[in-house]
């Protein structure tokens, strides 16, 4: 289960501390055609598909927060479209030419609904087409873990958002509760609160690699992150996997 119904001005702020926006584009405009169609499945408030949408890219975002949607069409941007529904449910008779899940949206998912989406995503490539997905694996979860977390983010505009964090985890279900509080005090001095919780599934490698298999898809890549650099041996870090459908050639 996923709660992120918070403003999404917010959620730009605490991405940007998280993120290489510029690196995450530069690698999803690589595995996609000059003017193709793209889609972000968990696209959030929809940041990817701006960059992507300003570089010529036809792009639709799909999220299950109806804040973020929100935002996300309020904020602009050229040739992006956004749709309010979760990545489990979503259809369309569109097709695509890159199909992308980043920022652990595949952790996010029900484990029950994994093997559906990566179906779905399957379904919606156009020939040649690419799936892009980043996760993390075990080893993010094992050496991140801390129980109680305080963080700060600040805005350019004043905004400064306190985020104080708890870690539950359910070791039979291999399932990592976050439940967080939000303090956000506005640059005129109001203050405001947020309640905000995530599930995060613990995926392996070796389990979302059977998953692309069954779902008709072929693993072309593997990066230790958005600059292509080689996964590291050690296991650290996010796993980007980019794979395109079995029986098909690719670049």
């Amino acid at each position: 289960m996923t709660s992120f119904e918070f403003p999404g001005e917010y959620y730009e702020i605490m991405r940007g501390d998280f993120r290489d926006l510029a690196a995450e584009t530069d690698f999803l405009s690589s595995f996609a055609s000059a003017g193709g169609r793209v889609l972000d499945l968990g696209c959030g408030t929809g940041t990817n598909l701006r960059e992507l949408g300003a570089r010529g890219f036809s792009c639709l975002g799909a999220d299950q927060s109806a804040r973020f949607i929100e935002y996300a069409r309020g904020a602009g941007g050229r040739n992006v479209e956004y749709v309010h529904e979760r990545a489990e449910t979503f259809t369309t008779d569109d097709r695509f030419d890159l199909v992308y899940s980043i920022f652990m949206t595949l952790n996010y998912l029900p484990r029950a609904e994994l093997r559906t989406v990566l179906r779905t995503m399957r379904g919606l490539l156009r020939p040649g087409g690419h799936v892009v997905l980043e996760f993390g694996h075990l080893l993010n979860f094992v050496e991140g873990f801390q129980q109680h977390t305080v963080a700060h983010h600040r805005g350019g505009d004043g905004v400064l958002i306190t985020r104080l964090a708890r870690q539950a985890i359910n070791p039979h279900a291999a399932n990592w509760r976050n439940e967080e509080t939000l303090l956000v005090r506005e640059s005129d001095g109001r203050v405001s609160l947020y309640d905000n919780f995530f599930d995060q599934a613990v995926l392996t490698g070796p389990e979302v690699r059977e998953l692309l298999a069954d779902a008709g898809l072929r693993i072309i890549a593997e990066y230790g992150g958005f600059r292509k650099e080689p996964v590291p041996f050690h296991g650290r870090g996010p796993l980007v996997i980019v794979a395109t459908a079995q029986g098909e050639d690719s670049e």
